[in-house]
């Protein structure tokens, strides 16, 4: 092995060959004469082969570098000891054939000594060559191996590398864009008071002109009791002017009295806080009153509670459930979706879907020919149905409270699970998650980790939302880059999976009869539903436009399929 190590650095690098007659660049690495000469070709300027830097000869040329004289005398002491190498150990003769039973160089002597009778022997220079095709192919093997490690994890990282950047700079552009509309509303508010402030400014001169008059008043009165007699009816008059004008500046002046708002410790940090839990895009302000009366701006968290401490903010969903209404279509349903005028659409086992209003009254039923798997909303008045076996997506038109077929997607794979974002259909096929347009191009596919069971994508957070396997929760962006696993021990035989406007997911366990609401971070926040709520073994959860109803298809326990709708106070 020392041998073979020392064979490779003494061979020149261009020529592969042991070193003849080398030379010295200013870089310090080492080639043959005749090597350097055709490198540079006739020219007094080349880059090293090795490491690329620029070599400027004198007018000697290659013969102006220096020689390795110590590198000449190490090339020739290996030829001499490979020479030496070459002579049999036993006889001391030179080496003619290669033992493959004994696995030793043999001389001619070698070749008839009972010692190696019966063993199979080869060319030493055969034997060699197909022994090192052996070594070169499980090294091109291993090499191979590596470099494929070392691409894929190169492209991965810096895929999450851009994803990140792209994300810090969208989420801190909007936190920018809040604070400019938060600071224009507190100047709005100032530039208001400034003008009553202003108009104040009036109000005060004239209550100082009306002081000085009652000054003259005053001195009036304590004139002697003649004078001050004979001028009653006359102070009596201009008294009532003059409280009739005090009156007037009172009302006046007591409109432009306001306090300035205060902005107390915290507010911004409680206001970046809430830009990451609120729902909705644009902060909600208010001035609200203090309890010492003055007014105090903050910033109205409508669903979240935050909690600081030392170290970190606990967060607090608060999700109130009421049942509002209870169905039992025959025959059982398996998928379901609202769409954004309240109407519900359910997909039952005959591939008939069935539209009811925000009422829940059937308004109209359509049979589909073949057999139906999935169904998501596109738009308020476009349904996208999945036709698995038939490699299609069937468009369904509401119009006129009434479904109308409204043409076909041809795609190129097998489709059960459907969703959809940026008018891109994206289905759920084995491992595989496709993304469509709404003319059948296929535009990409992101390979999964497992079987999807179901898929659920968020428009308003863009994430993925995904069953695999029935044994865990998959949420990732939209390139398929893990930002959660969710798998817990009382969770079993995950069915259906939604999310809401908070990016709080839901899904249920159709053997653990329960739903379980994961925060944003991936952790359980509570069970919203159970056994102990009446509910039996649900297989899908999914929500309106506006996150305010929440429906349930379970079955019980004679296998009827039911579908609850809960209506959600935040």
């Amino acid at each position: 092995m020392a041998s073979l190590v020392l064979d490779q650095y003494l061979r020149c690098p261009v020529c592969m060959d042991f070193f003849a007659d080398p030379h010295r660049l200013p870089c310090s690495h080492c080639f043959c004469k005749r090597c350097l000469e055709g490198v540079r070709q006739h020219c007094l300027s080349f880059n090293c082969p090795e490491c690329r830097q620029l070599v400027i000869l004198d007018y000697k040329g290659v013969d102006g570098l220096e020689k390795d004289r110590r590198l000449a005398a190490m090339v020739d002491e290996f030829a001499h000891q490979q020479q030496q190498s070459r002579v049999c150990k036993e006889h001391k003769r030179t080496v003619e054939g290669y033992c493959e039973t004994c696995a030793v160089l043999m001389c001619g002597r070698c070749f008839f000594s009972d010692q190696h009778s019966g063993h199979v022997m080869g060319d030493v220079d055969v034997v060699a060559k197909r022994k090192r095709d052996e070594i070169s192919s499980d090294l091109a093997f291993i090499k191979g191996k590596v470099n494929s490690i070392l691409s894929d994890s190169d492209v991965t990282v810096q895929s999450q590398l851009c994803a990140l950047q792209e994300q810090i700079t969208a989420e801190f552009e909007q936190i920018r864009q809040l604070l400019r509309q938060k600071e224009d509303m507190l100047q709005l508010e100032a530039i208001k008071l400034a003008e009553k402030a202003c108009h104040g400014n009036d109000k005060i001169a004239k209550a100082q002109e009306l002081k000085s008059k009652i000054q003259a008043l005053e001195d009036s009165i304590s004139e002697d009791g003649v004078s001050f007699l004979q001028n009653t009816t006359e102070l009596k008059e201009r008294l009532k002017i003059e409280k009739k004008l005090v009156t007037s500046l009172d009302a006046e002046y007591s409109d432009t009295h306001t306090s300035l708002p205060t902005l107390k410790h915290g507010d911004t940090e409680l206001f970046l806080m809430s830009f990451r839990l609120a729902p909705a895009p644009d902060p909600r302000l208010r001035i609200r009153k203090s309890s010492e009366g003055s007014e105090d701006l903050s910033y109205r968290l409508a669903t979240q509670h935050v909690e600081s401490s030392k170290h970190s903010a606990k967060l607090s969903f608060h999700t109130n459930l009421v049942l509002e209404k209870e169905m039992a279509p025959s025959p059982a349903v398996h998928a379901a979706t609202f769409l954004s005028s309240g109407y519900l659409v359910l997909l039952d086992l005959n591939s008939t879907l069935l539209l009811f209003d925000d009422n829940y009254a059937l308004l109209h039923e359509l049979k589909l020919e073949d057999k139906a798997f999935d169904v998501t909303a596109l738009s308020d008045h476009m349904l996208a149905v999945t036709i698995g076996a038939a490699k299609r997506v069937e468009l369904i038109d509401v119009k006129d409270e009434t479904l109308q077929p409204n043409g076909k997607i041809e795609l190129d794979t097998e489709c059960f699970h459907v969703s959809c974002i940026d008018d891109k259909i994206v289905t759920g096929n084995g491992s595989l998650v496709s993304f469509f347009s709404v003319k059948g191009a296929r535009l990409k596919t992101i390979i999964m980790s497992g079987m999807i069971q179901s898929l659920y994508i968020s428009k308003s957070h863009r994430k993925m939302y995904l069953n695999i396997r029935s044994e865990f929760v998959l949420c990732t962006d939209m390139r398929g880059n893990r930002e959660y696993k969710y798998k817990h021990d009382d969770l079993q035989e995950i069915g259906g999976i939604s999310a809401d406007n908070r990016s709080l997911a839901y899904v249920c366990g159709s053997k653990s009869n329960n739903v379980h609401q994961i925060g944003p971070d991936g952790r359980l926040v509570r069970i919203i539903l159970s056994r102990e709520n009446g509910l039996t073994k649900p297989i899908f959860v999914g929500f309106d436009s506006t996150c305010s109803k929440m429906f349930l298809i379970e079955k019980d326990d004679t296998l009827k399929e039911a579908v609850k709708v809960y209506s959600m106070n935040y």
